[in-house]
């Protein structure tokens, strides 16, 4: 299954799948000792997990983010309340070694309530695995693949630079971006045949093919 997906009725809603996005850049969950209890919140338990990461490293830590992933723009399939928990002695925590990650992922309704059993993670380096890249990127390539001139195509400048400007991390939110690409007064249209939306983008002379893209995960 893709990590990244579009609807074929609605081009603009996207959908980043968020167990595979967690599985991609933060790894598998730990195994919980048993005096910690996932169904409570994690900040219920924050001193008690300081104290395991603590057996585990041999280093003290402090708990320094806690957010929600519903706060900011992201294409998650569901969102989640994350909580990072760095060595006390780390300057930043986003290319720290040894970070402790602590996911509770939401199950739908009131994003305020029902959330799921928190997982915890151990990863290096948060920063360099991809997992603050929330929303889908974008790629555009010809229709036609067997045309003479499809590798003339494919070097096209403005086509490169569209492609540029469509991937994650050169704008906040590709697809609401995409919308300034577009040839005016036109919509991306889903072709059965294809398997994918075509549009037509302002500076670029042919129809192209409109696919999502997944962030970079190193």
């Amino acid at each position: 299954m893709a990590i990244a997906t579009v609807d074929q009725r609605f081009w603009d809603c996207p959908t980043l799948d968020t167990a595979q996005h967690l599985e991609a850049t933060l790894g598998a969950p730990l195994e919980l000792p048993e005096h910690l209890d996932s169904n409570g919140w994690a900040t219920e338990q924050e001193d008690a997990l300081c104290r395991w990461f603590a057996r585990m490293t041999h280093q003290q830590y402090r708990h320094v983010v806690r957010d929600n992933t519903y706060n900011s723009e992201n294409d998650f399939s569901a969102n989640f309340v994350f909580s990072v928990f760095a060595p006390v002695d780390s300057s930043d925590w986003l290319y720290c070694d040894d970070v402790f990650i602590v996911i509770e992922t939401h199950l739908g309704g009131d994003v305020r309530g029902n959330y799921g059993p928190f997982q915890v993670f151990r990863v290096d380096s948060p920063a360099e695995t991809g997992f603050l890249d929330w929303v889908v990127g974008w790629w555009a390539e010809p229709v036609n693949p067997d045309a003479v001139d499809h590798l003339a195509k494919l070097e096209d400048q403005e086509l490169q630079r569209a492609n540029d400007e469509m991937s994650v991390g050169w704008s906040g939110h590709p697809t609401s971006h995409i919308r300034e690409l577009l040839w005016p007064g036109t919509e991306p249209t889903w072709s059965e045949r294809l398997g994918c939306y075509v549009a037509r983008l302002r500076d670029v002379d042919f129809a192209v093919k409109l696919q999502p893209s997944e962030p970079y995960y190193a």
